[in-house]
């Protein structure tokens, strides 16, 4: 199996292990839903992925019209990501954290319990959407943690090291593992992409 998103994984560890310990969902086999969750998740950032490609592709192709035209480079890309995914019937894009695409996704994985046959809910579809839900929301709360406790070690160096540099990336990216791996998140010797 190819390398997971360290992210991608904490989501839907989170996912799975909410609604099997509060017993929501009954699962034949643990591990085997916990896959089919992070496929979900996977499927759903390789689209966003492909777009934002395509998307930054068509910036290139068009930049003296986008310069011309006055548009920030940021919005440009917003609108042409938007353009695409109209075209392609990807109803919602965006950060897997944000509330529609958390309700997007949530609508996926429920429709995953509903329909796979080794899968069981014992409680109502909006009981279980909302555990889904709520187990965004507390990744996103703790992206947030992490991303604050990062910035801060960054900033205690004694020297300024600004963002966007090269560094201050390299920095940032040995900063998150260290932080999944003292909050016992991952395992040390896990190599996965951020």
């Amino acid at each position: 199996m190819a390398k997971k998103h360290r992210f991608l994984k904490l989501l839907a560890d989170r996912i799975v292990n909410n609604l099997l310990e509060r017993e929501l969902v009954i699962a034949d086999n643990p591990e085997e839903f916990r896959e089919k969750v992070y496929q979900i998740l996977y499927e759903d950032h390789k689209t966003e992925k492909e777009l934002e490609e395509e998307a930054e592709r068509i910036i290139q192709e068009n930049s003296e019209e986008v310069l011309y035209r006055g548009v920030s480079l940021h919005k440009a890309r917003k609108l042409i990501k938007e353009k695409l995914a109209k075209e392609k019937g990807i109803p919602v894009i965006g950060s897997p954290l944000s509330r529609d695409k958390a309700n997007y996704l949530a609508g996926k994985i429920l429709k995953l319990i509903l329909t796979d046959e080794n899968l069981d809910y014992t409680e109502e579809r909006g009981v279980i959407r909302g555990a889904i839900v709520k187990s965004f929301e507390e990744i996103a709360k703790l992206r947030r943690e992490i991303d604050e406790s990062i910035r801060e070690k960054i900033a205690s160096h004694s020297r300024p090291i600004y963002e966007g540099t090269p560094e201050w990336y390299a920095l940032y990216r040995r900063y998150y593992n260290e932080e999944l791996i003292e909050r016992g998140l991952v395992e040390p010797e896990s190599e996965s992409e951020v």
